[in-house]
């Protein structure tokens, strides 16, 4: 299906979409020609009136496709505008050459950009490509939402804010003698409307209606509203406030005419946040893994910063690509009451933000804001989250470190499941500290006693309980009452297996040393469960506070 135009020329929608979104690579007819539509080039498709002046999107064809060099022949007889697509930085020599020959231009598209977004782009685009409302400047003059803001207050005669789909002031006008009433001082200094169930039913009822609407029961002066889209897409609302009397049918227009032009800049506002998050985010990715680039680079200075690490489930209905990305959009979201320059990056089924921390903000702030994530994401992602904070570092040279720690904490997390969904490094110290010496003795078998081994392979060989009865025996710093009962065995039974131990495996019990290195090894070896011996019943031993079966 074709999404017709209003007959824009080539020149004017490229110009539109702007440099960094779309290059003509060939304009064998010229630039000048009307484009009626666009639609997905589909090289199976027969050519027919459809074509003629309309921009297909080759979506998923290499530049050098032998079937889209094939098809260029019969589009241009067709009388095909242009065909878009990514180069992806293959050679597009043949392409030109051919569509050239064919006389159809060539568009490439930002790599980084969706062709869902690209649809839009294209859509909002023609939309505005002819001549511009009555009252308003073009888009390029207009410059920015404030500045449309105020020429859309201008127009209408009524002071205007623009909002994105979650209710967040984005621009608002400032024109002199244009009154106001608290509810849009509240929302301006808040930065976002307030969400109850009357506004939401205002936003539903504004979200399914053609055009604008009247409210007059949201707050003492009446509003006129539109919703900005780019086809069926919602990008947001116009709000204008009446100045004392009724808005007029032409006042009723012209904001519905302003929804077009706001949807371009909306449009162009995403596609910068987003190409600026992707820039950001690998900027963040070489830094999370110990190459620091310049702070002009990352756009921030150094000073106090943190990792936050927010591990995703691991079974999920989404796709962890996708539901990263929705935690990362959250993280970013929710961070603006913390720093205005938080960045995250997508890491398998980890997203890390690194949060710039003022002075005045108290590290405690951060488990704050990932307690309010976790919330946030549980209500609508429907999906629990796991969080790390690494320490506070002053340098981008120790963010590895901060990373490190805050991956640390989620394997404390994880391995305690009992244990609250948020903590920092310094809550859980002492744990990261067993982990890493766990992992530690598991990879060098030269720091592990030949003692504990003996111990544990002939509990696992003879179904005794050796190795659980020196750990509980170390656990209670030499106390055989506490730990036999502990063990719920007599405190006989324990003497004797204690002084079995030092019988069978050498252990001196008497060297402060021993004990010491005795105690990690058992606690990281036998009480973690890695290489954990049976009882003759059948239980696994985990750990000094299990019942045992019987000796």
């Amino acid at each position: 299906m074709t999404i017709p135009y209003a007959h824009p020329s080539l020149a004017r929608i490229v110009d539109l979409l702007g440099t960094s979104a779309a290059r003509l690579l060939a304009t064998p007819a010229g630039c000048d020609n009307p484009v009626t539509g666009h639609s997905v080039l589909d090289v199976t498709e027969e050519e027919g009136p459809a074509h003629r002046g309309a921009i297909l999107l080759a979506v998923g064809m290499r530049p050098d496709a032998a079937a889209l060099l094939d098809a260029l022949p019969a589009l241009g007889r067709a009388g095909a505008a242009a065909i878009a697509l990514k180069t992806r930085g293959a050679d597009t020599g043949p392409l030109v050459e051919a569509a050239t020959a064919a006389g159809v231009a060539v568009l490439a598209v930002a790599d980084v950009i969706p062709w869902r977004h690209v649809d839009a782009l294209l859509a909002a685009a023609a939309g505005n490509s002819g001549q511009d409302a009555p009252g308003f400047p073009s888009a390029a003059a207009v410059g920015d939402l404030f500045a449309l803001a105020n020429a859309v207050a201008a127009t209408v005669g009524g002071a205007i804010t623009v909002e994105d789909p979650q209710q967040r002031v984005l621009a608002y006008s400032n024109l002199p003698g244009q009154p106001i009433d608290d509810a849009r001082r509240d929302t301006i200094l808040g930065r976002q409307v307030p969400l109850d169930d009357h506004y939401m039913r205002i936003y539903r009822r504004l979200w399914r209606a053609p055009g604008a609407i009247r409210i007059g029961d949201a707050s003492p002066l009446a509003r006129l509203a539109v919703a900005v889209r780019a086809g069926s897409e919602l990008l947001g609302s116009i709000w204008a406030v009446e100045s004392g009397t009724p808005f007029s049918p032409e006042a009723e227009q012209a904001l519905a005419e302003a929804a077009g032009v706001a949807a371009l800049h909306l449009l162009r506002l995403r596609r910068a946040t987003e190409l600026e998050r992707r820039a950001r985010g690998e900027l963040l990715r070489s830094l999370l893994a110990g190459k620091t680039p310049s702070a002009v680079r990352f756009g921030t200075e150094s000073g106090r910063m943190t990792v936050l690490a927010l591990e995703l489930p691991s079974s999920s209905g989404t796709p962890a690509n996708v539901l990263g990305l929705q935690v990362a959009d959250l993280v970013t979201a929710c961070a603006e009451t913390l720093t205005s320059s938080a960045s995250c990056v997508v890491e398998g089924q980890v997203v890390y933000a690194l949060l710039p921390l003022p002075e005045d903000v108290p590290q405690a702030r951060v488990a704050s804001l990932a307690e309010t994530v976790i919330t946030r994401s549980e209500e609508s992602l429907h999906t629990r989250l796991r969080a790390g904070i690494g320490s506070a570092v002053a340098d981008f040279a120790d963010v590895p470190r901060s990373r490190q720690e805050a991956d640390r904490v989620l394997a404390v997390l994880a391995a305690e499941t009992h244990r609250a969904h948020v903590a920092s490094i310094e809550d859980v110290r002492c744990q990261a500290i067993l982990l890493e010496l766990e992992e530690t003795i598991a990879d060098n078998p030269r720091i592990q006693l030949a003692s504990v081994t003996a111990m544990l392979n002939h509990d696992a060989e003879k179904g005794t309980r050796y190795a659980e009865t020196l750990l509980a025996y170390l656990d209670a710093f030499g106390d055989t009452t506490v730990a036999a009962d502990r063990l719920h065995i007599h405190q006989n039974t324990f003497r004797y297996r204690i002084r079995r131990v030092g019988e069978l495996f050498g252990v001196d019990l008497g060297n402060a040393d021993e004990r010491l290195v005795l105690w990690l090894q058992l606690r990281l070896m036998v009480a973690e469960g890695r290489a954990a011996p049976t009882t003759a019943a059948g239980l696994r031993v985990v750990g000094p506070h299990q019942v045992p079966g019987r000796d």
